[in-house]
């Protein structure tokens, strides 16, 4: 066959081939990939990957009182009073992982006490679920589309897809598309090409020092 002939370049896009349906598959259409600030480069798929070679639009800032940008890495929820990681796992390290990846990540942040705690924890579906803003938009690039990630852009150029904790029976954990607005199940041990990442979440204690909201602020006024 003509293709079987072509060795590396046949590789590649079987590769693509296989990744490109799995996005269309979570999407509904397609689905894209971003990271923050900054480029990566596609070595995998030579550079088909947008969000690996285009430019990171500049993003509005978030106007939205709920949450406070709390300039450690961590964002605020005044509305559901959780604390966000505010960089995905991809915007930090530059690639997806599955959901034993995504534990030991949690791990690792736990060991440096990231922002100065150690309870940091994934999300569970109706955590994920909060943050989920059909209002607001950041562009998502995959190849040659862009989508529209539906989350507040005080969390910068971010991903689509992420992890809970919750599992599904032994093999499958649960996951959220913020480009649908929708809970699936994904193989716990599936290859890093799951195009899913992890926002770590944490529940402040009680006497911790509050981050400044709106009613912190209007108090202090």
């Amino acid at each position: 066959m003509r293709f079987q002939s072509q060795g590396k370049g046949w590789r590649i896009w079987k590769r693509a081939l296989l990744v490109c349906g799995w996005v269309v598959w979570l999407s509904g259409t397609s689905a894209a990939e971003g990271g923050d600030s900054g480029n990566s480069k596609d070595e995998i798929f030579d550079g088909q990957i947008l969000s690996l070679t285009d430019p990171h639009p500049d993003l509005p800032p978030s106007d939205d009182a709920r949450f406070t940008d709390n300039q450690d890495g961590t964002v605020t929820d005044h509305s559901s009073g959780l604390m966000w990681k505010k960089k995905d796992s991809y915007q930090e390290e530059k690639k997806w992982m599955n959901w034993e990846m995504a534990k030991d990540f949690v791990k690792r942040m736990n060991e440096k006490k990231f922002a100065g705690f150690s309870d940091w924890r994934l999300p569970t579906r109706e955590e994920l679920k909060t943050l989920y803003d059909e209002s607001k938009s950041i562009p998502w690039k995959y190849y040659w589309t862009t989508n529209e990630v539906h989350i507040d852009p005080v969390f910068g150029n971010t991903s689509c897809c992420f992890w809970s904790s919750e599992t599904y029976g032994k093999k499958y954990a649960w996951s959220f598309n913020f480009i649908r607005g929708k809970a699936y199940p994904s193989p716990k041990a599936g290859p890093g090409l799951s195009l899913s990442v992890i926002r770590p979440v944490r529940v402040p204690k009680k006497g911790e020092p509050q981050k400044e909201g709106p009613e912190t602020a209007s108090k202090s006024d």
